[in-house]
C-alpha cells in the first residue's frame, strides 16, 4: 500500500491568472495531467514549469470528451480532478493517508464555492473528485460532466464514500464569471446537450440556473416549474431545485407562492436547512412573524456537519448565523431588544465578521440607551481590530446607528486610515463638522489611492467627498481640488461652477447637461448623507429637476422638516412622482390622517401601479378608516353588548392592521434617526 500514488488532472484554455495557485495546492502529487484545449497565454508554461504533462486538444464543447482524454494518459493508482480555479484546501499527507488500506472506489469532496467578496458568500456542496484509475471508468456528460454513473454501473452506492476533503472553487466570482463569459459558454453547451437528450431534466435545470445568473428570473422560473414535473423524486439535485426556485420567487416578490410549495417539500426534506430558511424569510415578508420565528428555530436547529453539503447544496451559515441573525430582527421588531442583542450575539459566536449581526447588536444596546462609546467598547470587544476586515466591521456598525462623533473620536493608531475604513471615517468627520480634519485625510487618501492601483471609481470618491467639503466652505470649488482631478468629475465640476456664475449673471433657469446627470445625483444624494447641505441647495435651485432626488434623499435620512419643505413645492409644481407621494402619505399616514393619505397613496399607484409599499398603505388607510367608523357606531349605541358582530369585526380589522403594520413597507430609520424624529 506503500506504492499508492495520486494524480492530478486538469482541463485548461486561458488560466494562467490561476493556473499557479491551483498547482501550488498539490505541488508534490506524483503526476499532473493537463488537456489543453486551445491556450494563446502562458498556461502551458507554467504548467509545464509545475512539472505537468501537457497534452493539446482541440475543444469539441464537450466536457466529459476532454476528461476522459486525460484518463488515457493517467499512470497513476487514483486521480484528483480539479479545474484551474480551484485548490485543494488538504494537505497532501490527508488526502495520501485517507487512501491507505480503503476498499473504496471513490471519493467525495466538499466543494466550497466562493460567489462574493464577504467571508459569508460561499455555498457548499459535495462531488466525486477522487477516484481509482485502471477500473474502466469513463465521464459522461458534455456539461456538468460527472464519473458517478460510470462507477455505479460496476458497483454498488457503497463503493463511493465521503471524505472531509475541501476544494475551494472561485469560478463563481463575479468577475470571473464575467472574464470567462461563462453565461454564454455554459448556455450553448446545454442548449447542445439539451438537442441531443431533449427529456433529460438535469440539463433543462441547469439551463433555468444560467438564466438565473444571467438576470433572466421569469424564464428561469418558468423553465424550473416545468422541469420539476418531470423529474423524479430521488433526483439528487431536486432539492436544489426547490431552493433555487424559492429564492427566484422571493427576488420576484411572490411570497405567496412560497408557501404552499414548501409545506410540501419540507415534507421530504425536512432536514435542509436552506428551505426552513426561505420559508422563514417568506413568513417575516408577511408579517407573521411568530410563524417566521419558528422557520428560523428549524433551520437553526438543524447541526451543521459535513454530511449535509454531501446530501444538499448548502449556503453558509443556514443552520447558523443567518437564522439567528433574523431571529435577532424579529426580536427587535417585537420590541424584545435585549433578545435581539442575545440573538445576534450568538450569530456573532459562529461567525465574528457578520456585519449585519454586529450592526443589530449595536443597534440593539443604543435602543437600550448604552452611550454610543460604550457601544464601541462592546464591538472591539467581542470583533478585536487586528485586521483590516475587523477594523472595517466595527466602522460600518458605528456608521449604521449614526454613531459618527464616536466614529471621529477613536484612536488613529487602533483604526488607521485604510481602504475599508476610510470613507467611515472621514463621511464622520464631515458630518460632525471637523471639515479641515477631513480634508487633510481627503488629501492623504488620495496620495495613497496615487501609489497603489486603484481604479478610477475609487479615487472618484475622495475627489467627491473633498468637493463636498469645499462647497461647505468656501461656496467654490478650489483650483486645489480641479487641479488633481481629471476626466468626467472636473469636467462636472467645472461645469457646476459655470452653471452657477451664469445663474448670478442671468437668473434663469438651466436646461440640464445629461452628460453629468449621474454626478449631479451623486453629489446631491452624498451632501444630504453628510448632514452638508449647501451644495444639494446650490443645485436644486440651479437645476430644479433634481427637487425629488434631493427631497427623497432628505427624507431617507431623516430630515423630515426640509424633505417637508420640499415636498410642498415638489405637490404645488405638480412635479411630485410617485415615490414623493409615498413618502408623503406615508408622513400624513403617521399623523393618523388616513383619508388624505389614502388619496396620496392612490395617487403614487396611478402613476406606478407596482409599488407594492403604496398598495398595503392604501388598504391601511381603508382598514384604520373602517375601524374609526365601527368603533364611532359602537360608541353610539346607548347599551352595546359586551359581544357581538360589531365586536368581532372590529376586532379582525384590528388583527389585519397589526399584520400588515409588521410588512416591511413602511421607510425604516435607525434609532438616532427616530429620535431626532419624536423632537420635532
Amino acid at each position: 500500500m506503500n506504492n499508492i500514488t495520486l494524480g492530478v488532472h486538469l482541463i485548461v484554455k486561458d488560466e494562467a491568472d490561476l493556473l499557479p495557485h491551483c498547482l501550488a495546492s498539490v505541488a508534490g502529487v506524483d503526476e499532473i495531467v493537463m488537456i489543453d484545449t486551445g491556450s494563446t497565454d502562458e498556461s502551458i508554461a507554467i504548467a509545464e514549469a509545475h512539472g505537468a504533462r501537457v497534452f493539446q486538444r482541440d475543444w469539441t464543447d464537450d466536457f466529459a470528451a476532454a476528461r476522459n482524454e486525460g484518463l488515457v494518459h493517467a499512470s497513476t493508482n487514483w486521480i484528483l480532478v480539479l479545474d484551474a480555479d480551484e485548490c485543494l484546501r488538504n494537505p497532501l499527507t490527508e488526502l495520501r493517508s485517507l487512501l491507505q488500506n480503503t476498499q473504496a472506489q471513490a471519493f467525495t469532496v466538499n466543494i466550497d464555492n466562493w460567489v462574493g467578496v464577504l467571508p459569508e458568500d460561499k455555498v457548499k456542496h459535495s462531488a466525486v473528485r477522487l477516484f481509482r484509475n485502471g477500473q474502466g471508468y469513463r465521464y459522461s456528460g458534455r456539461i456538468h460532466e460527472g464519473i458517478d454513473t460510470s462507477i455505479l454501473s460496476k458497483h454498488n452506492l457503497s463503493a463511493i464514500e465521503h471524505s472531509q476533503l475541501e476544494i475551494i472553487h472561485f469560478g463563481y466570482l463575479p468577475e470571473i464569471m464575467a472574464r470567462k463569459d461563462k453565461i454564454n459558454r455554459n448556455r450553448h453547451l446545454l442548449q447542445l446537450a439539451l438537442s441531443e437528450y431533449p427529456a433529460d431534466p438535469f440539463h433543462s435545470y441547469n439551463l433555468s440556473v444560467n438564466y438565473c445568473q444571467d438576470g433572466q428570473l421569469q424564464e428561469a422560473e418558468t423553465l424550473l416549474r416545468q422541469t420539476l414535473q418531470h423529474v423524479e423524486l430521488e433526483a439528487f439535485y431536486r432539492p436544489t431545485m426547490i431552493r433555487d426556485l424559492c429564492k427566484i420567487y422571493h427576488a420576484q416578490g411572490k411570497t405567496n407562492a412560497i408557501d404552499p410549495l414548501l409545506m410540501v417539500e419540507l415534507e421530504r426534506y425536512d432536514d435542509y436547512p436552506d428551505l426552513h430558511f426561505l420559508l422563514g424569510q417568506s413568513l417575516e415578508r408577511q408579517g407573521l412573524l411568530e410563524r417566521a420565528l419558528l422557520a428560523y428555530q428549524r433551520a437553526e436547529s438543524i447541526p451543521e456537519h459535513e454530511g449535509l453539503s454531501e446530501k444538499y447544496v448548502c449556503e453558509q451559515g443556514m443552520s447558523t448565523f443567518r437564522p439567528l441573525y433574523h431571529m435577532g430582527l424579529i426580536s427587535q421588531r417585537l420590541g424584545l431588544q435585549e433578545d435581539a442583542a442575545r440573538f445576534f450575539h450568538r450569530a456573532l459566536q459562529h461567525h465574528a465578521l457578520y456585519t449585519p449581526a454586529l450592526q443589530g447588536i449595536a443597534a440593539a444596546f443604543q435602543h437600550l440607551a448604552v452611550p454610543d462609546e460604550e457601544i464601541a467598547t462592546l464591538l472591539i470587544q467581542l470583533v478585536p481590530p487586528t485586521t483590516p476586515a475587523s477594523r472595517s466591521a466595527i466602522i460600518d456598525s458605528l456608521y449604521q446607528i449614526n454613531a459618527y462623533e464616536t466614529i471621529s473620536t477613536l484612536s488613529r493608531d487602533v483604526f488607521p486610515l485604510e481602504l475599508d475604513t476610510a470613507k467611515g471615517i472621514i463621511s464622520s468627520l464631515i458630518i460632525t463638522g471637523k471639515l479641515e480634519e477631513a480634508c487633510t485625510a481627503i488629501r492623504q487618501m488620495i496620495s495613497l489611492a496615487s501609489q497603489g492601483n486603484h481604479s478610477s471609481e475609487y479615487q472618484k470618491q475622495w475627489y467627491t467627498l473633498w468637493a463636498i467639503c469645499q462647497w461647505e466652505q468656501f461656496g467654490e470649488f478650489k483650483n486645489d481640488l480641479l487641479i488633481h482631478t481629471s476626466g468626467e468629475l472636473r469636467s462636472g465640476l467645472e461645469y457646476i461652477a459655470r452653471c452657477q456664475r451664469q445663474q448670478e449673471a442671468c437668473p434663469i433657469e438651466i436646461e440640464v447637461d445629461h452628460l453629468y446627470a449621474s454626478l449631479l445625483s451623486d453629489l446631491i444624494g452624498q451632501s444630504v448623507k453628510l448632514h452638508q447641505l449647501t451644495l444639494s441647495h446650490t443645485l436644486v435651485d440651479l437645476f430644479p429637476a433634481y427637487r425629488s432626488e434631493f427631497a427623497t434623499a432628505l427624507y431617507k435620512e431623516g430630515n423630515w422638516q426640509a424633505a417637508g419643505e420640499e415636498f410642498i413645492v415638489l405637490v404645488r409644481d405638480k412635479t411630485a412622482d410617485a415615490s414623493v407621494l409615498f413618502y408623503i402619505g406615508e408622513m400624513i399616514f403617521d399623523k393618523g390622517h388616513y383619508s388624505e393619505a389614502s388619496e396620496l397613496f392612490q395617487q403614487a399607484l396611478e402613476q406606478e401601479p407596482e409599488h407594492e409599499s403604496a398598495r398595503i398603505g392604501l388598504s391601511l388607510c381603508y382598514l384604520q378608516q373602517a375601524k374609526l367608523s365601527m368603533e364611532d357606531a359602537l360608541q353610539s349605541l346607548n347599551d352595546p353588548p359586551v359581544h357581538g358582530p360589531l365586536q368581532e369585526d372590529i376586532r379582525a380589522i384590528r388583527k389585519s392592521i397589526s399584520l400588515l403594520n409588521r410588512t416591511p413597507w413602511h421607510t425604516k430609520w435607525s434609532f438616532r434617526q427616530c429620535e431626532g424624529r419624536s423632537s420635532l
